[in-house]
């Protein structure tokens, strides 16, 4: 069967490209001829010059021949009475001439070639996917421990024992797994559903009042109410009941051996609350104040190496902040940055507050004061607030209507 430019086109053209491959091993020059080109060209095909490469420039013949026979081509010139005019020299021994003559470029490209060589040995980098609840730096400080991290050689480097490493420290994790990519590792991470805590051993206990109240909600889960909406009721009193007998019913005949229950008591008893509450805050106030003087200090980081190029800043009073710049090469950092860690200056000054400053300062701070007193999910219906300016300070007084929680659970002890 036939191919179009079959098997001797393609001979052809690989014996074209390893021909183009030798003369640019060897060295070959391109020149033009001015003057009688037939006449050169005809006494050179009788010498057994090889030429090739035939083409015209501005209407002049050029040619190419090896770079070792050219100096033949001098006498060629003089009996055909032409002028030679070399256009350019390639291959490699011109290479490697001028590479001789710039020994300095030649040595600076053996030292980038080992310089890359070497740095390929190391992780230039560290990434973290896949996490939700959990900060990224929990992950890498415990790969750091498993010997993963930013600068590690990667002949030292263990996985798939990393990624076990991590797993044990980090129980928050379901599965890890850990992917190189030349210079860079990204660590893979999937965290997993807490898991469920145990309930304590139930025991016998009641819910008792943790404080005075009217109340206005009651859900016993388990045990019996005591009280009733709107019964107002004291600090201690029993609200559900863990312990307690079967009531009889009033129009029965009694029973001699009623039942008694026994257990935890599990609910929830609402109440409307009173509570005052008494706040101080003093009429100056110190504030930092920046001076306009800045502090810096600069550092090199290399593979993860930290090298200082100034002081490191000394204790003080400031607003800190840090500026790193990475050096990128196509979009992607590389493991070399400039760290900028500067203080802007403060000094500390006094000021006299005025009265409204005084009462916003005494209701941030009352504000706080019920969040930690009422229970959570309590809040406050209805206050009362009272200003007292005397002797540089500001005096609060408020008196709340809330409604909160007010049952305590209360364990009963039995030989």
């Amino acid at each position: 069967m036939y191919f179009p430019g079959g098997i001797y086109g393609i001979g052809k053209g690989l014996g074209a490209l390893l021909e183009k491959v030798f003369h640019l091993l060897s060295g070959y020059a391109e020149f033009q001829v001015e003057g009688d080109g037939p006449r050169f060209f005809n006494i050179t095909a009788k010498s057994r010059i090889g030429l090739w490469g035939y083409r015209r420039r501005e209407g002049l013949p050029v040619a190419r021949i090896k770079a070792r026979e050219y100096k033949k081509l001098r006498g060629v010139y003089r009996r055909s009475g032409s002028r030679p005019r070399l256009l350019k020299k390639r291959g490699a021994p011109f290479l490697i001439h001028r590479l001789e003559a710039r020994k300095g470029l030649l040595l600076g490209a053996l030292c980038g070639g080992a310089l890359y060589w070497f740095l390929s040995g190391f992780l230039w980098g560290v990434s973290v996917t896949g996490t939700q609840l959990m900060p990224p730096s929990r992950v890498l400080e415990a790969a750091a421990r498993q010997g993963l991290y930013q600068g590690c050689a990667q002949r030292e480097m263990n996985p798939r024992g990393a990624a076990l490493g991590i797993l044990s420290e980090l129980p928050e994790l379901s599965w890890a797994g850990i992917s190189t990519d030349g210079c860079f590792a990204e660590i893979a991470v999937k965290e997993g559903e807490p898991k469920p805590q145990p309930e304590e051993e139930a025991g016998w206990s009641n819910i008792v009042a943790s404080r005075e109240g009217k109340v206005v909600e009651i859900q016993a889960q388990s045990g019996r109410p005591e009280v009733k909406l709107g019964e107002a009721v004291e600090r201690g009193q029993l609200l559900i009941s863990g312990l307690y007998e079967e009531e009889q019913d009033p129009w029965a005949e009694p029973n001699p051996n009623p039942l008694q229950v026994t257990g935890p008591a599990r609910g929830s008893v609402t109440a409307e609350t009173w509570r005052t509450f008494t706040v101080q805050v003093s009429g100056m106030k110190k504030e930092w104040v920046e001076t306009g003087e800045t502090e810096s200090s600069y550092s090199l980081y290399l593979l993860g190496l930290r090298l200082p190029l100034s002081l490191p800043l000394a204790p003080g009073e400031g607003r800190a902040y840090r500026e790193e710049h990475p050096l990128k090469a196509l979009g992607t950092k590389l493991p070399v940055s400039l760290r900028r860690e500067a203080r802007i200056v403060c000094a500390q000054q006094e000021r006299a507050l005025t009265e409204e400053e005084q009462k916003a300062q005494a209701l941030l701070k009352l504000r706080e004061i019920q969040r930690g007193e009422i229970a959570p999910g309590g809040r406050v219906l209805e206050e009362e607030l009272e200003f007292h300016f005397t002797e540089g300070m500001c005096i609060l007084e408020a008196k709340c209507l809330c409604r909160e929680e007010i049952g305590e659970l209360q364990k009963v002890l039995v030989d």
